[in-house]
């Protein structure tokens, strides 16, 4: 895959722990194997937002050579809200700024930093950025790699459906026919919780629930909460969102892809 000026932004996977600095390296390679320096003349930086909120952020890459890097300590990174969405930005110097990549946050993550290699814009057909190991950070506070968030539900949520927190804070379910919803994290429950009390979702890796009967393969988000293999169209939806893949009938891995816009 090959991006191009006005294509929709591809995936980001960007993985934060509130305990621990971000350490993320992504080295640009063309061919795959082969270090390539970056154009010259480029900058780059990582745009870390609130949909609806006052929140911003930009954290500044360096770029020597091939490799482009961040090291934020970690008490920058505790200010991230859970709900905060990112947004990779490259700057050519002949070029207007373009948004290459963008997803929510994934937080919790013991490894964190930038994950998956992805086709490079402006850096020749067979360009690709390849996560390299930086300089390890102090020890932080995960416990794996399925990442579970939390909030109060605002109102009652069933276990295992979709939902999406609110610019309070709340949890409501998440839904393809709301405009509002197209670009928000979505999880989905671990367990039912009445309105008022405090409900918990995995935002990233794997879930299981004895009533499924999946067919292994990818999972969308429907309509008020609902997860479907039948994926949504327009006019009944407004977008559509992947939430990840069924890998069993009653197991799934959760990693929201970005939206795409039907209507």
């Amino acid at each position: 895959m090959t991006l191009t000026l006005g294509d929709i932004a591809g995936r980001l996977r960007l993985a934060l722990d509130p305990a621990t600095d971000f350490v993320g390296r992504i080295e640009l390679q063309a061919p795959l194997g082969t270090p390539t320096p970056w154009p010259a003349g480029m900058s780059a930086w990582l745009r870390l937002s609130v949909r609806g909120g006052t929140f911003e952020v930009l954290w500044p890459a360096t770029i020597a050579g091939a490799v482009m890097s961040w090291l934020v300590p970690a008490d920058e990174v505790a200010q991230v809200p859970l709900n905060a969405w990112a947004e990779l930005w490259l700057d050519y110097a002949d070029s207007p700024p373009l948004r290459w990549l963008e997803g929510p946050i994934q937080t919790g993550c013991s490894n964190n930093g930038i994950g998956q290699i992805v086709a490079v814009p402006g850096a020749g057909p067979d360009a690709v950025a390849v996560p390299v190991p930086g300089p390890a950070g102090p020890p932080g506070g995960g416990s794996g790699s399925t990442v579970v968030v939390s909030g109060v539900a605002a109102v009652p949520l069933s276990g295992h459906r979709a939902v999406t927190r609110q610019p309070d804070g709340t949890l409501v379910y998440a839904s393809a026919d709301a405009p509002g919803h197209m670009h928000a994290p979505i999880w989905i429950t671990t367990g039912a919780a009445d309105a008022g009390a405090q409900a918990t979702a995995v935002a990233f890796g794997e879930i299981t629930e004895p009533s499924w009967a999946w067919t292994p393969g990818p999972l969308y988000l429907g309509l008020a909460g609902a997860i479907t293999q039948i994926p949504p169209t327009a006019p009944s939806a407004y977008f559509l969102a992947q939430l990840g893949a069924a890998t069993a009938p009653t197991s799934a891995f959760v990693d929201r892809s970005a939206s795409i816009q039907l209507t």
